[in-house]
């Protein structure tokens, strides 16, 4: 930028837009400053800042306290807003940035079914299960996912036990899990976490034994699986021909 159009309208403008988005990233500063910043970004209202105001979820502020609040106050200033507005910054920042917890609880909070998955998809492209040095964004994603309740999302966590993350894999065991309920056996739980069991490049043993213990607690029939499930027992788990038991 010249001094020429430091001193412009728009010059003057985009410097208050760099200094607030510089303002609302630092975690030493004083709360009170990083208000003004975050306050100044919502007056701007524009895409790029609330993209930049979002991004005061990437940061821990040094007092736990005033971080939680402001991290609140934000989530509370944004979901009253225009929800299209909101809705582009979100996705234009959750493509991004690398931690979106907070921002798609807003989207949660905002988006119908489409928008909330047209989101979504585009993030499961941006992070199929395939290798990833961080894969922390990752897993956010696919706990947001795995709180959704449609039909498909038994469908994609199934994808991801094939990431060669055993952190990511280990993360999507412990969803679907969860999603399960004890007494309804669901083949789309069981069939792909059966074929991991399994899976003949699958070596973590923690896996292995967190995916009998799940199906154990879950005592579900699981005698069509016999063949595929004895060769993995170990030492803490048996079957009776039906039911996996922990010893």
């Amino acid at each position: 930028m010249g001094l020429k159009d430091l001193f412009s309208s728009a010059g003057r403008s985009k410097n208050k837009l760099d200094k607030s988005m510089r303002g609302v990233v630092n975690p030493y500063g004083q709360s009170a400053d990083r208000y003004y910043a975050m306050q100044s970004l919502l007056d701007i209202g524009t895409l790029p800042a609330l993209v930049g105001l979002m991004r005061r979820f990437t940061i821990n502020a040094s007092k736990s306290i005033e971080d939680e609040e402001e991290k609140n106050w934000v989530y509370n200033r944004l979901i009253a807003l225009d929800k299209a507005l909101v809705l582009a910054a979100a996705k234009e920042f959750c493509l991004g940035a690398d931690n979106i917890a907070w921002v798609l609880r807003i989207v949660e909070e905002l988006a119908d079914e489409k928008q909330e998955w047209d989101i979504l998809e585009a993030l499961l492209a941006q992070h199929p299960p395939a290798y990833e040095r961080d894969p922390s964004k990752k897993m956010q994603l696919l706990g947001h996912i795995a709180d959704i309740d449609s039909p498909q999302v038994e469908e994609i966590l199934a994808r991801y036990l094939d990431d060669p993350d055993e952190s990511v894999r280990f993360h999507v065991v412990e969803a679907m899990f969860n999603n399960a309920e004890p007494g309804q056996p669901d083949p789309r739980v069981i069939d792909p976490l059966v074929a991991r069991l399994g899976h003949k490049d699958e070596d973590s043993l923690r896996l292995r034994s967190r995916i009998l213990t799940g199906l154990a607690r879950l005592k579900w029939d699981l005698g069509a699986h016999q063949e595929r499930i004895t060769p993995y027992l170990g030492s803490e788990h048996t079957f009776d021909g039906g039911r996996i038991k922990e010893r």
